[in-house]
């Protein structure tokens, strides 16, 4: 016993007494903080922010007591949070009163025939038309040229006769300035050809 004792004693070391006494602080540090950390000493100021999570905090832990008010914003909640909070639609509400009456539309017309005659509609009669081609000037009684135009090849009264449009032909349309509006007819094949034609103008 005296032998073990004298070889334990030479193997003694102050590195080794200081190693195995550090050891012993570093695994009983942390029990010994907790035990001596008295009631209601640790606060705000004692915990590092972000430090406690979801998963610290015990369910149901946390109620309206311990929130301030309005510190909670609509952002913080889940989607389906919103959703539950979310009332059903109501009955429609009474219906309001009726706007004023806006003013009526100007609504110019024309129908004209391949040679250029208008026979319907109230532009003026004075269609600008060169014999042959399928160009036409029609001239209304207003400035249009901020309106919108739409024409159709369309049958139109000629010499007594109801003239009938080219099959498969096209119309094109176009302000040309002022009270007048450009109308351009084509046949069948896309070539110009003079076609009677009606002409809307919406103002």
């Amino acid at each position: 016993m005296t032998r073990s004792l004298a070889r334990l004693r030479a193997r003694l070391s102050y590195a080794n007494v200081t190693a195995t006494l550090a050891l012993f602080v570093a695994l009983g540090g942390t029990s010994y903080a907790a035990a001596t950390l008295g009631r209601n000493t640790v606060g705000s100021t004692q915990i590092r922010s972000n430090a406690v999570g979801s998963s610290e905090i015990r369910s149901s832990a946390v109620g309206s007591s311990e929130i301030r008010d309005r510190t909670i914003a609509l952002r913080d909640l889940a989607v389906s949070t919103r959703s539950s909070l979310r009332g059903g639609v109501g009955p429609a509400g009474p219906a309001g009163p009726a706007g004023a009456t806006g003013p009526a539309g100007t609504g110019l017309t024309a129908a004209v025939n391949s040679g250029g005659a208008k026979v319907g509609g109230n532009a003026r009669d004075n269609v600008n038309h060169p014999g042959g081609s399928n160009e036409y000037t029609v001239e209304f009684t207003r400035d249009v040229s901020t309106c919108i135009y739409a024409a159709t090849l369309a049958a139109a009264s000629n010499g007594g006769a109801t003239e009938q449009p080219p099959a498969g032909g096209r119309v094109g349309v176009a302000s040309a300035g002022g009270a007048s509006v450009l109308v351009k007819t084509y046949d069948g094949t896309g070539a110009p050809a003079p076609a009677p034609f009606h002409l809307l103008v919406s103002c």
